[in-house]
């Protein structure tokens, strides 16, 4: 082979590494200024005995801990031979070697490099107008100091060797070499600026539930593996996450002080989500980056690792927490509160003075449901009676707006509407998951102590922190308010009688763990209602519930003046009855036999009912009356003085 051909043999092999490292590898530049003594050469000593060169190479990195490439150099070694050198002959020899090298490179401490490794090529030497092109060999130690991760600065020594007609056993030039070693390590692959090398993977055991968006934030979702491969100990270590759209923030997941190298550590996986998840319809998949940001060596650098996060589709949900279901209420829903102000606004007009408020408004939210024909319906694909009993089934659960669109559900599926509507008008809601049914309670806001004044005992409510709360069956909201209500109360008893167990939710403490969404879509919702209908309904109600709860009472309390007891005070308190089952003409005419013998609290009594039917000067009589009898009425003249500003 020519020397011109060997010439482009060495330049073409070198074109090749360099064009393919800085595509796809890292490269490393290495300067070494050495001095040369080449003791070790064959024949006479014809050579001084040290010299000067310097190396030049260039290398790819593999493995992190592997280098090849190309190298040359330029030596001047000054001539001896035995002391006779000729006056007019060349005082020293120049040598160009270039040719490839490999090294391995090792970190024992953070910032220590120790590398070993060797090269071999072809040389020319020119002596005068000579010239002898041979090949060449060396091996070679550095140890050096690294700066930061891109600046080494060391010393090394090899054996060096420069043949002359053979690769072995005929050295024209062989010696050893010491010096210094200056590297420039550089990050090719295609990363944005400061990018490091450290990978991350994550484990999500399950897919995430869109439904629980919002508590993402606090609560973990899976672990993040933080492995460092850079070349020593990582320091200040933060990781957080980001999901272009998914993600309103790009939320820390946490730190870590140092992580050493080729060690794992692990970190909670946390994630800001924004409302955008609840588009899932289907199961999918969300693309998310992991950020790491750390020091090395005195310098920040960021890795960013790519991950994939399954998502469940909006409506899925797992029954291992009963309270989890709390995220699908929402009070504050467009569809909702549309609902609630139509039904609520009829109820207003309606209202009995005498009864229970919550309770009244109850009973046309649930009669206005039944009109608008919304019913409890069992699904078929994920029936609640199955799906609520075993928590690792996946139930599909409809928010208030599909309950209201479709005109029914499951009979959770109508709960969660129902207890949407009673919170939205400010009726504070829980329910019970039983077996074949889902109650919902609501609190009428009457403590237990006076329990007596609207119900005839405790059979049919429930003390819960010492207000009375009166349950509703799903199961029978089709069949009106007193039913799904008795309904509910008989299952109830039963079942506490039999010592089973019940989970009772109440909704303010269940928002506290699983926040409601919020998701609705109310522009395909129209809704109408017959009023007419709505309110013969909840009057049917409202004479049963007189009927059932104030009944026994009032027949007791005839009873007891068709005995001979037509006295004031019994004539009263039959009247109070009638006032609290909101039979207000009833309880006019016994307020008038108790005036009548001369009862103060009946004429009061009967300026308040008077009062309420808006009929002033009928109130100002009565009130008149009272005063008169009893002066010091305070009840009385407080009511006057309210009677006469109104008839001014």
């Amino acid at each position: 082979m020519s020397l011109k051909s060997k010439y482009k043999l060495i330049a073409l092999l070198f074109s090749l590494i360099a064009t393919s490292s800085l595509y796809s590898y890292d490269l490393t530049f290495k300067a070494e200024p050495i001095a040369v003594m080449p003791f070790m050469s064959s024949g006479e000593t014809k050579w001084d005995p040290v010299g000067g060169a310097g190396f030049l190479s260039m290398g790819v990195d593999f493995f992190g801990c592997l280098n090849f490439g190309p190298s040359f150099g330029y030596f001047i070694i000054p001539k001896n031979n035995n002391g006779e050198l000729l006056d007019d002959e060349a005082k020293f020899v120049s040598l160009i070697p270039f040719g490839l090298q490999t090294n391995l490179f090792f970190y024992p401490a953070a910032r220590i490099e120790l590398s070993l490794g060797g090269g071999a090529g072809y040389g020319i030497a020119k002596n005068g107008s000579s010239s002898h092109f041979a090949p060449w060999y060396r091996g070679f130690a550095d140890l050096g100091l690294r700066l930061n991760p891109h600046w080494t600065v060391g010393a090394g020594a090899s054996y060096f060797a420069y043949q002359n007609d053979t690769w072995i056993g005929n050295p024209g030039i062989a010696g050893l070499t010491v010096g210094l070693a200056l590297k420039f390590h550089l990050e090719t692959e295609r990363k944005s600026s400061g990018a490091g090398s450290v990978e991350c993977t994550s484990e999500i055991p399950d897919s995430l539930f869109p439904l629980f968006y919002t508590m993402y934030k606090e609560n973990p979702f899976g672990t993040i593996y933080i492995k460092n491969n850079e070349s020593a100990e990582i320091r200040n270590v933060t990781v957080t996450f980001r999901a272009e759209g998914y993600t309103a923030s790009e939320l820390k997941c946490g730190s870590i002080p140092s992580i050493r190298k080729r060690k794992v550590k692990e970190l909670p996986f946390f994630a800001d989500f924004t409302k955008k998840i609840l588009n899932f319809t289907e199961a999918g998949k969300i693309p998310g980056e992991i950020i790491v940001s750390y020091d090395l060596l005195g310098e920040r650098k960021t890795s960013i690792s790519s991950v994939i996060i399954p998502v469940y589709n909006r409506s899925q949900v797992r029954w291992n927490d009963p309270q989890a279901l709390a995220a699908y209420i929402s009070a504050s829903a467009p569809e909702v509160l549309e609902m609630s102000k139509v039904l609520v606004g009829i109820a207003r007009t309606k209202l009995r003075s005498g009864v229970n408020r919550n309770l009244q408004f109850a009973m046309y939210l649930i009669e206005g449901m039944k009109i608008a024909g919304i019913k409890c319906e069992s699904d078929f694909e994920t029936p609640y009676n199955r799906f609520h009993l075993d928590e690792t089934l996946l139930d599909f659960i409809q928010y208030p707006y599909q309950t209201i669109f479709y005109n029914g559900g499951d009979c959770d599926d109508v709960g969660i509407l129902t207890m949407a509507l009673l919170e939205s008008v400010g009726i504070h809601g829980a329910y019970i998951p039983v077996d074949d049914d889902f109650i919902v309670l609501f609190d009428t806001g009457v403590e237990m102590s006076k329990a007596d004044r609207y119900f005839d005992g405790t059979s049919r409510i429930l003390d819960i922190d010492g207000n009375v709360w009166i349950p509703l069956s799903m199961r029978s909201l089709q069949e009106g308010f007193i039913n799904s209500w008795h309904n509910a109360a008989k299952n109830l008893n039963a079942l506490l009688e039999s010592d089973e167990g019940l989970t009772l939710v109440a909704l303010e403490e269940a928002w506290k763990l699983y926040p409601s969404t919020g998701f609705s879509q109310p522009e395909n919702i129209t809704l109408s209602f017959d009023e007419k209908r709505l309110v013969a309904a909840a009057e049917v109600d409202m004479a049963r519930y007189v009927s059932t709860e104030f009944g026994p009472r009032i027949e007791k309390a005839q009873n007891v003046i068709k005995r001979g007891g037509e006295n004031a005070d019994n004539y009263n308190q039959l009247g109070m009855l009638y006032v609290r089952a909101g039979m207000y003409k009833e309880a006019t005419q016994v307020y008038k036999k108790s005036a009548n013998l001369g009862n103060v609290t009946a004429m009061n009594n009967l300026g308040n009912i008077a009062s309420l039917q808006k009929e002033y000067l009928e109130a100002k009589k009565w009130y008149e009356r009272a005063i008169q009898k009893d002066p010091d009425n305070e009840s009385a003249r407080k009511n006057l003085e309210r009677i006469m500003g109104e008839l001014e």
